[in-house]
């Protein structure tokens, strides 16, 4: 109980937190005693370490294939996930502060750089990472001072059903359309791009970055219009399948399986343009694994394994090495020209204004 005790936090996040330490022990002690009991027939084996990673836990079952099941292989190791939205980790990360149990985490940038104020990141050491070089340069230190390395990137782009919307859709100004009223759909605020819903809403109404009240009035305006919010990609889909949704916001990674819906959808890039969102990786500051982390780190930007993985319509690739067929590419935040089209948002200043947004976005949802 004294090593549960220093992880206290009131309610769910204790009894999630207390589950996610617990697992970890048991697969730590578990991994003993398989090693001492092979020693004990005389074999020689050596138990396999374990690197905890904190991450979405979208399209696992890739996952598993592309990153998981090699990487243990390869380093014998056991990669243990916790799982969750980018605001619920990093809750969780900053209450494990002096005693971290997860050695990496996978943020979206904001979330990366409210983590580096909060002291839970380490720079890294760019000697350690072979494949760094083989990044595009904004991808290598995206938030400066070496706290994280941008994996992959995805572009925020609009969709609609063919079927059910005959006027095509060009703009965000469209979802407040009144053929699509109760079939339209946004990310909640404190996802990946929550942030930038609320800069392209601003846009699309003549504002822009450093003007968004006009998004907050619209916003007001276009509640009743949306069937639901949603967290989590694979909610998009769903809704989707189900016929709930003809028209939203997508990340260009969840396009593959909107895809396998089976339904006639289309991608648009409307008038604002398209955001770029980079997934970035970084050490946790105090972490027992750093030799296993930067290893994680190195396998997961390499050439094999990001190709794999856009292969598999699971990441774009920010490795600048790694080829796709055109077939594949048109699903993904992929060739020169759509990567020289990409707006990256200022990070700090969304971290910044990330808790002030969340408040107003729930005060407007929930009137």
């Amino acid at each position: 109980m004294s090593i549960l005790a220093g992880y206290f936090i009131k309610g769910k996040e204790m009894r999630k937190i207390t589950v996610f330490t617990v697992l970890i022990m048991l697969i730590i002690s578990a991994s003993v005693l398989s090693a001492e009991g092979t020693k004990e027939k005389g074999a020689k084996a050596s138990k396999p370490k374990v690197l905890a990673v904190s991450t979405w836990g979208y399209n696992m079952d890739l996952l598993d294939k592309n990153i998981t099941v090699p990487f243990e292989k390869k380093y014998n190791v056991k990669l243990i996930y916790e799982k969750g939205n980018n605001s619920s980790r990093l809750t969780k990360l900053a209450a494990r502060k002096n005693n971290p149990i997860v050695d990496v985490v996978h943020f979206a940038g904001n979330y990366t750089f409210k983590a580096i104020q909060q002291g839970l990141l380490q720079p890294y050491d760019p000697s350690k990472l072979s494949n760094l070089k083989d990044l595009y340069k904004w991808a290598q230190d995206p938030l400066g001072n070496r706290y994280g390395v941008g994996y992959s990137v995805s572009h925020y782009g609009l969709f609609y059903r063919t079927d059910k919307i005959s006027k095509p859709v060009t703009s965000w100004r469209d979802l407040w359309r009144p053929d699509v009223k109760g079939y339209v759909t946004l990310p909640d605020i404190a996802t990946t791009n929550g942030p930038a819903t609320i800069i392209l809403i601003a846009k699309a109404w003549g504002g822009d970055e450093n003007n968004v009240d006009i998004a907050w009035k619209k916003l007001e305006s276009l509640k009743g219009a949306i069937v639901n919010t949603y967290r989590r990609s694979s909610e998009l889909t769903t809704m989707v399948k189900q016929g709930e949704v003809w028209v939203g916001p997508y990340a260009s990674f969840a396009w593959g399986n909107l895809l396998k819906t089976g339904l006639p959808l289309k991608s648009v890039v409307p008038e604002e343009g398209i955001v770029g969102v980079m997934s970035v990786v970084s050490i946790v500051k105090g972490t027992k694994n750093e030799d296993l982390a930067y290893k994680y780190i190195n396998f997961l930007i390499s050439k094999k394994v990001e190709e794999a993985e856009a292969l598999d319509l699971v990441d774009s690739p920010t490795n600048t090495k790694v080829k796709v067929p055109a077939d594949k590419a048109a699903k993904l935040t992929y060739g020169d020209k759509i990567i020289n089209s990409l707006i990256f948002l200022d990070q700090k200043k969304l971290a910044g204004l990330q808790e002030e947004w969340i408040n107003k976005w729930n005060s407007i949802m929930t009137e």
